[in-house]
């Protein structure tokens, strides 16, 4: 009998009917075993917590994502969102009779798969330089040098505008430069948000295992080609954060 204040934190989920350990983690400066808990042949990777709500600063997140990134190496896994705490494990095990079906369509799409990702920042020099191939660019910069600050203030907006239409043809660019051949060799693809001005390609892929060499030679490629103009954060292995909706969450 669990002792009361103690919670299960759920971190993946794999396919198994066998009961498994996958060794220690340090959660809030406690250290504490991985197991897992079962319904039928899926099981959930769980540690006994403290329960409480857990704030996603940078060790918890680092605890969730070792563990994963763990179990992914013998396993194809089902990554659970940061988090989430059970009162007890037959309350996981509630869970996991409700998501069953879901998980028994999920897995076959994912086994033997990893998620990649990668994200495309131009650097600061090339991008200028692009930017000022743009006559219209060049022109409202001028007139805005010859005014003062409020008479220029519609002229910033129509730079603002125009520069942002030329990013967008970058980006156009990488897309059929880059993402396109990517996707190719990937069993899916996602472009995500650009979370900056310098950002051209916010990118993640769903790629065979046994492709993985080829899919990193096609990247290096790609490297070869636009390293010079651009910064590649080439990420991964990952579980399939992208391609999978399912998003579980502790009610009351």
């Amino acid at each position: 009998m669990k002792s009361k204040g103690v919670g299960i934190y759920t971190f993946c989920s794999i396919q198994t009917q066998v009961p498994l350990t996958f060794g220690t983690v340090q959660f809030e400066n406690k250290e504490t075993n991985i197991y897992t808990i079962h319904y039928k042949d899926i099981a959930m990777v769980v540690a006994q917590v403290p329960l409480k709500i857990y704030t996603p600063k940078k060790e918890n997140l680092l605890a969730h994502q070792t563990v994963t990134s763990s179990v992914m190496k013998e396993h194809s896994v089902i990554p659970i969102n940061f988090g989430n705490v059970f009162k007890t494990d037959e309350d996981v095990k509630v869970l996991l009779k409700k998501l069953y079906a879901q998980f028994k369509q999920i897995f076959p799409q994912i086994e033997n798969k990893i998620e990649v990702g990668l994200k495309l920042i131009g650097k600061k020099d090339w991008l200028k330089n692009e930017l000022e191939k743009n006559s219209s660019i060049l022109k409202v910069k001028q007139e805005i040098e010859t005014k003062s600050k409020d008479a220029a203030f519609y002229d910033r907006i129509k730079l603002g505008e125009l520069t942002r239409d030329s990013l967008r043809s970058l980006e156009e660019k990488i897309i059929q430069d880059i993402f396109s051949p990517l996707a190719k060799l990937a069993v899916a693809s996602k472009q995500n948000d650009l979370v900056n001005e310098r950002m051209l390609l916010n990118a993640a892929f769903l790629i065979e295992c046994d492709k993985e060499a080829e899919f990193d030679q096609k990247v290096n490629d790609c490297f070869k080609k636009w390293g010079d103009k651009i910064d590649f954060k080439y990420s991964g292995p990952w579980p399939p954060y992208n391609f999978i909706n399912i998003k579980v969450k502790v009610e009351g």
